[in-house]
């Protein structure tokens, strides 16, 4: 009998404790690298030869900074979000908003003429980062499905 109840107390622990994992937002810090060959780009700007993101998620604060990379050029954009799923001002110009969503995080950001939507979630695994993004304005409207492999420290 008391195997019995320790295996049931223990049963009973571990889908708590796995229901308790699986409702929590994934974490996707990490050094990310674009890999072209898996990613679906829509609108790819002339002479981009990578792209890199390296993102801080700490809680619902999320730091993301973008290197767009032109052969030896780097140009670098970032922003900052909380993950409440409330509008804020993002880079001055900008509103937008992180919000939670079944395993990932969708960013949203907007002002007149301008939308921005990217789901981001893990792929295959968690060393594989899937940006899907809408964007509405100019230059032109585009659907693209960025992938990114996590750079593994050596």
């Amino acid at each position: 009998m008391k195997k019995i109840t320790k295996l049931l107390l223990t049963t009973i622990i571990l889908i708590a404790f796995n229901s308790s994992i699986s409702g929590q937002t994934p974490n996707f810090s990490g050094r990310w690298i674009l890999n072209f060959e898996k990613s679906k780009l829509e609108d790819k700007t002339d002479g981009l030869t990578g792209q890199m993101f390296i993102i801080k998620q700490e809680g619902d604060k999320f730091s993301l900074k973008i290197y767009h990379i032109y052969g030896e050029k780097k140009k670098k954009i970032g922003f900052r979000m909380l993950a409440d799923g409330k509008a804020r001002r993002v880079k001055i110009i900008f509103k937008g908003k992180l919000e939670q969503k079944e395993n990932g995080l969708q960013a949203t950001m907007w002002r007149k003429n301008y939308l921005n939507l990217v789901n981001y979630k893990f792929g295959s695994n968690q060393n594989e980062l899937i940006a899907d993004e809408v964007f509405t304005g100019r230059p032109k409207n585009h659907h693209s499905i960025w992938v990114f492999d996590r750079e593994v420290l050596k």
